[in-house]
């Protein structure tokens, strides 16, 4: 075989290779510091279609490990959703409305994220939107501590933004009877010019006043 003939065949071999080259499987991270970081790769919302691609794998894989860590990750955690960087509070939020309810995984006990609760509130401050939005659909889950999330959520009954009057009638509607100093702003509610808003603080108040 001819040194040309050798080397050609050598450039087809590595070229098969390349193409059928398997991509590297993202590491997990091991600290909690280092999961919370990792978060702020992944889009502010679970597909309906679950853990489908492999980001959304990768997705589980971090849930996975900040679930197994429990208490201990908490307070990195609430720090989170105080970080610069606006996708790492979305997730954070998103993963402690996610593991503080059952909707996520019902065959996984639920994080008591209680000790979140004044980050969570704090957060429901925050300039993003959707981070408002994901840290108020986790209020609820801080059990008894949600009731100081009232006065933020009364406050954003009064947003001019709907999305904003729509997530505090769908946290108080969650707190439940503990949110029954919100009634008489969800009353005002009722003539929200939006008829999505009017629905909304419709079935809060139902579920508050009962």
């Amino acid at each position: 075989m001819t040194t040309t003939l050798v080397a050609a065949v050598a450039l087809v071999v590595a070229l098969l290779n390349a193409r059928i080259a398997v991509p590297a499987t993202p590491q997990v991270p091991q600290s909690a510091e280092e999961l919370v970081q990792a978060l702020g790769q992944f889009p502010a919302a679970i597909p309906a279609t679950g853990a489908s691609s492999p980001l959304e794998q990768h997705r589980l894989e971090i849930y996975d490990r900040l679930w197994s860590l429990g208490p201990t990750a908490l307070p990195t955690l609430c720090r989170g959703l105080a970080d610069p960087d606006v996708q790492v509070r979305r997730n954070v939020a998103l993963f402690l409305g996610a593991a503080g309810n059952d909707w996520y995984d019902r065959g996984r006990p639920r994080l008591v994220i209680t000790p979140c609760a004044p980050a969570l509130v704090g957060a429901l401050d925050d300039a993003d939107g959707r981070v408002r939005e994901l840290a108020a659909q986790a209020v609820p889950a801080t059990g008894a501590a949600a009731a100081s999330a009232l006065p933020a959520l009364i406050r954003l009954l009064g947003s001019s933004s709907e999305g904003d009057r729509n997530t505090a009638c769908i946290a108080l509607g969650g707190i439940g009877p503990a949110a029954k100093e919100a009634l008489p702003a969800l009353k005002n509610t009722l003539s929200d010019t939006s008829a999505t808003v009017r629905r909304f603080a419709t079935r809060a108040i139902e579920r508050i006043d009962r």
